[in-house]
């Protein structure tokens, strides 16, 4: 706390020289107390990575200046990048980076500074078609403050230990119930901070819930929040918009779509010439990739807590989707909204409802043990389609629940994933809020 004595104007001698002098003090004393109120209410939190650069975000109570100082080590905190803007909402990119390099960092507003410490540290993005391991933390419908939400948290942080993510891509549905600023902050930045925000960048997706229910993009906090690519700053096709966008890591391509968005075309993402598909199209043909991930809210298979033989968002992205992602060989698709785990068999042309599913017909797959695919060069495989939504919230089926063409389906516990690409190979694996991996597979390329 700051103190200090005045004089006493009763006691002289006080001059008109002494008064101006002291209110210079009192003036520097008020600064210098104000700024040691400040406090880091949000974050650090990482965004936008590429092998060259990144972004670190932050929010503090009073505005203030924005100052990132990084090094090779907590005690070589060489760098700074500096924005002397007085702000609350903190946005600072870092250029000049080496690609696949792990750095530690610090933020620093106006005297108050958080981290420098080990856990304090950002990885750069490998060179588009390394072979360097890449390992994906994929989570769905989570943001509730639930016991399973932590469960599933501490579930990963236990996993992930000795070999942390690199990367982590969300399902949407990410607050609840409405996306609201303090849903965002009670329900997700409270949860994760101390974890994973600060070492650990975050690509996302956005849900119904996070859309509070509409279709524009304009109303939800959810694009203040975050920073996406929109320039194809790490690969991928520039999207123009952070609703959808793309981005390479290593040798695997990622793409986050959004289920919810009404484009400015009044085109959804399940109509097939709208403006979301057609950059999807143009996206996937433009990738030179081994492996590719596309991942969005709203699955076009499930018989969880959500129908996708009756809901209209779900069976139109099956109808009028699918079929363009099997046609560019996506690897796996990953959503989340119905609140469970349902794995389906590597498919193609499925686009009928559930009992229409034909194994003989549909199913599309070198499977040289249970789980373990062998994609020969030349031949191809189905894609696969998951549905991972059960990272908080938890429960529901259908009446003809499981899918047809499921795999593996589980609603009664929650989950989230963890893949590992290791050049031609990819090991999934579904940990659940025990600890226990109930579910996973391989697919390994010739």
């Amino acid at each position: 706390m700051c103190k200090f004595d005045p004089p006493n104007f009763n006691t002289p001698p006080f001059t008109p020289f002494n008064m101006k002098h002291f209110t210079l003090l009192l003036l520097l004393l008020t600064f210098f107390c104000r700024a040691q109120e400040i406090k880091v209410i949000r974050g650090p939190y990482l965004q936008n990575f590429t092998p060259n650069s990144g972004v670190v975000r932050w929010r503090t109570d009073i505005a203030a200046n924005s100052q990132v100082i990084y090094g090779n080590s907590p005690s070589q905190l060489n760098q700074s990048v500096k924005d002397e803007n007085l702000l609350t909402e903190h946005e600072v990119e870092i250029k000049n980076l080496s690609p696949g390099k792990k750095y530690f960092y610090a933020i620093i507003s106006a005297g108050t500074k958080v981290g420098g410490d080990e856990t304090h540290y950002f990885n750069t993005v490998p060179k588009a078609g390394s072979t360097k391991p890449v390992r994906i933390w994929a989570l769905g419908d989570f943001g509730n403050s639930s016991k399973n939400q932590a469960d599933v948290r501490d579930a990963m942080f236990n996993a992930t230990k000795t070999h942390k993510p690199d990367a982590w891509i969300w399902m949407g549905d990410n607050a609840y119930s409405n996306g609201k600023e303090e849903e965002y902050q009670n329900h997700v930045f409270r949860v994760y901070q101390d974890t994973f925000f600060k070492n650990l960048p975050v690509w996302p997706s956005p849900g119904n819930h996070d859309y509070a229910g509409k279709h524009n993009p304009a109303l939800p906090p959810y694009f203040k929040i975050f920073t996406m690519p929109t320039k194809g700053e790490n690969g991928g096709l520039p999207s123009g918009t952070e609703s959808f966008y793309s981005f390479n890591y290593g040798n695997v391509h990622l793409i986050s779509l959004d289920s919810e968005a009404m484009e400015t075309d009044s085109s959804y993402l399940y109509n097939e010439n709208g403006k979301q598909a057609a950059w999807l199209k143009k996206d996937l043909e433009a990738n030179k990739l081994p492996w590719t991930i596309v991942y969005w809210h709203k699955p076009p298979y499930s018989k969880a807590s959500h129908d996708s033989d009756t809901e209209i968002w779900m069976y139109k992205v099956r109808e009028n989707i699918t079929p363009i992602l099997e046609k560019y060989k996506v690897d796996l698709v990953i959503c989340g909204h119905s609140h469970g785990y349902e794995r389906n068999h590597p498919m193609v042309g499925h686009t009928g409802k559930s009992a229409t599913y034909d194994a003989a017909v549909h199913k599309k797959a070198n499977e040289v043990a249970p789980n373990q695919y062998v994609v020969k060069k030349g031949e191809g495989q189905g894609t696969i389609y998951i549905v991972n939504g059960s990272g908080g919230q938890l429960g529901g089926k259908q009446k003809d629940y499981p899918l047809k063409s499921s795999v593996y389906s589980n609603v009664t516990e929650g989950g989230s994933m963890l893949i590992d690409v290791v050049n031609k190979k990819l090991n999934a694996q579904w940990i659940c809020a025990d600890g226990v991996v109930r579910d996973m597979f391989s697919i390994e390329k010739k």
